[in-house]
């Protein structure tokens, strides 16, 4: 797969996963050479490279131009998943310093010394009946995301799923570089020494609990890409598709940022972060799509 010659717009998803892919698994091997060990997830990444160049090259040679297209989003996006779950422990072990004392400073530096997680929690202190429902919200991140990816891919016009598609690889793939080379678990690792008495919830809480575990543990705190996908639906549908379903979801991604912060598994600096690359990633993938329907030649102009 030529990475400056598209066969169609919608392998412009595909080349992005492959470079985010790249550059993680040329992070993994230096780590390596210098001692830190991850072999194996250099390996396993460089797999993953390898599945996603060869689906690339394959589809050209299946016919229906609709097939193709839902086959090379799905691998892009498929491989965007695979590293929200790899890094979990791999950036880690690849990277010799810790985020989080960072990230919690610009916390410090943004609210002129106050930090926002303590008063969240204070508050949630006092108001111990809000932790379900925001735990409720936390969740119920999982299936919004799901469900739009579905919609994005399968009920949408060819340009706008392309257009979502891309957008999707290039904010995961952005916010990856955070979770490389800022590593950080958030607040509920770091700021143990002010957060004293441990949130305790019922059965939502206790489903965000799992999932957290399930995915390796508190990890990527920067930026929240809890907070990036769910606005980047809602925008790509304010923009691309139905507004007023659009306008619908807002409430939830404010609630979704809320309960980030709340829970203790993102600071607030990673919840801006997270908002502006979702604006970031679908005005970028607006301009890209652009470009190549420009192009005459199916090149993405220079």
């Amino acid at each position: 797969m030529n990475p400056t010659r598209p066969r169609d717009e919608s392998a412009l998803a595909m080349q992005c996963a492959a470079l985010v892919l790249g550059i993680v698994t040329v992070t993994m091997l230096v780590s390596w050479v210098a001692g830190r060990p991850t072999g194996v997830e250099f390996w396993m990444h460089a797999a993953a490279l390898g599945v996603v160049v060869a689906v690339g090259w394959g589809s050209g040679r299946i016919r229906s131009a609709e097939a193709r297209a839902l086959l090379v989003a799905s691998t892009a996006i498929g491989a965007m998943f695979f590293l929200y779950m790899s890094l979990g422990h791999a950036a880690f072990a690849a990277i010799p310093w810790d985020g989080d004392p960072w990230v919690r400073e610009w916390d410090r530096l943004l609210f002129f010394g106050v930090e926002p997680v303590v008063v969240a929690s204070d508050l949630l202190a006092a108001h111990p009946w809000a932790l379900e429902p925001l735990a409720l919200f936390y969740v119920a991140f999982i299936p919004y995301v799901y469900v739009s990816l579905f919609l994005g891919l399968v009920g949408r016009p060819a340009r706008v799923r392309s257009t979502f598609a891309l957008a999707f690889v290039i904010l995961y793939g952005m916010s990856f570089m955070g979770y490389l080379f800022v590593p950080a678990r958030g607040p509920v690792v770091e700021m143990t020494d002010v957060l004293l008495t441990p949130l305790e919830g019922g059965f939502f809480h206790g489903l965000v609990l799992d999932a957290i575990v399930a995915a390796g543990g508190p990890h990527g705190a920067f930026p929240s890409l809890h907070v990036g996908a769910s606005l980047l639906v809602a925008l790509t549908d304010l923009r691309h598709g139905d507004p007023l379903r659009g306008l619908i979801y807002l409430p939830l991604v404010a609630m979704i940022c809320l309960a980030t912060v709340a829970l203790r598994y993102h600071y607030v600096v990673d919840v801006f972060a997270g908002v502006l690359l979702a604006w970031t990633a679908l005005r970028m993938a607006e301009g890209m799509m652009r470009r190549f329907a420009s192009s005459p030649s199916g090149e993405l102009a220079s």
